[in-house]
């Protein structure tokens, strides 16, 4: 079925706070899951939502959190996220660098005691829209081993950095530092396929395409030394150093103890007018004409810039509505 973004976000909205979730962090929370969907990162969508209801019911979450400032600067600021909802916190770390960074020109949020908080660009993205340069990333629980071995010390930690471009088609990196985000395979378990080669890892670390072992086993970094140093440097930068547990202490999203995960989140803004002036517009457009005017391979397909496929899956699903699995609008109450 196909379900309106008001519509779905309303839902959404609702049923938190039918569950219990304070005003500000359903209506965050809400709003950045029906956006994943909106852009077509259903992975990190509504799908998740039964997921997050089923920690609120076993008291996993502070459900009217208090958000903190622990320390601060003119450059940065230390935020405990208090054990909220990870979408909540996000939202109002992302919007505190916001706000400052219109100040000094650009501005950090470390954020501890936090957890997942699903896509990473959807608060990138929360800059952008005010002509600013939106980064984040998070570390998260452990699914990958360091190259050579097989100890699950770090987690597929996401980044996301959207640029703003001057028009509704800003640049838009959203990935985990891992082959595939594993939320992946319990989608491929879901249809009942097979992983991707060089996907995964079972847990005696031989190669597997098998969801299962995948899940039991191991998520192979991107590019090898490449995506596990990325993986490494943001588990230090989010989660070491914002003070948030790092390297295995992270706890386990679907943990029966209902012990806070303490994920450490990063969040950085640049004003690029307060940077370089307002001629920073006029050069980040020629930027992206040089590319998409660029020799191409094939006349007939063009030039890509990171986002693209999320600018179409936008547009589609904003003019023709989201599109909803049978089983995801039973699980949301929507059938």
């Amino acid at each position: 079925m196909k379900v309106k973004y008001n519509e779905l976000k309303l839902h959404i909205q609702e049923t938190l706070l039918g569950e219990g979730l304070d005003e500000y962090s359903a209506q965050a929370t809400a709003e950045c899951m029906v956006m994943a969907d909106l852009y077509g990162i259903v992975t990190h969508g509504s799908v998740v939502l039964p997921s997050h209801i089923k920690r609120i019911q076993t008291s996993g979450y502070n459900l009217s959190p208090s958000f903190k400032v622990v320390n601060e600067t003119a450059s940065f600021a230390v935020i405990d996220a208090n054990n909220s909802i990870g979408f909540a916190s996000a939202s109002y770390s992302m919007q505190y660098a916001i706000e400052h960074s219109k100040k000094s020109g650009i501005f950090s949020v470390f954020s501890r005691n936090a957890n997942a908080y699903g896509a990473a660009s959807c608060y990138a993205m929360m800059a952008c829209k005010e002509n600013l340069i939106g980064i984040t990333f998070c570390n998260s629980p452990t699914a990958m081993a360091p190259i050579g071995g097989k100890d699950k010390l770090f987690g597929t930690n996401p980044l996301s950095v959207v640029i703003p471009t001057g028009d509704d088609h800003p640049i838009i990196i959203d990935m985990a530092t891992s082959k595939v985000a594993k939320s992946r395979f319990l989608q491929m378990k879901r249809e009942g396929k097979p992983l991707g080669e060089g996907w995964a890892l079972d847990k005696n670390g031989a190669p597997t395409t098998d969801p299962d072992e995948g899940i039991q086993g191991l998520v192979c970094p991107m590019e090898g030394f490449k995506g596990y140093g990325l993986a490494l440097v943001i588990d230090v930068l989010a989660g070491l150093l914002s003070g948030a547990a790092w390297q295995d202490n992270v706890k386990r999203f679907y943990n029966e103890s209902g012990d806070p995960m303490n994920v450490g989140h990063f969040f950085m803004v640049i004003d690029p007018e307060k940077v370089m002036g307002k001629c920073y517009w006029d050069i980040i457009k020629n930027y992206v004409s040089n590319i998409r005017n660029s020799a191409r391979v094939c006349e007939d397909k063009p030039i890509a810039i990171p986002g693209d496929d999320k600018h179409f899956a936008f547009a589609n699903n904003s003019a023709n509505g989201i599109e909803i699995a049978d089983a995801t609008a039973e699980a949301l109450g929507l059938k």
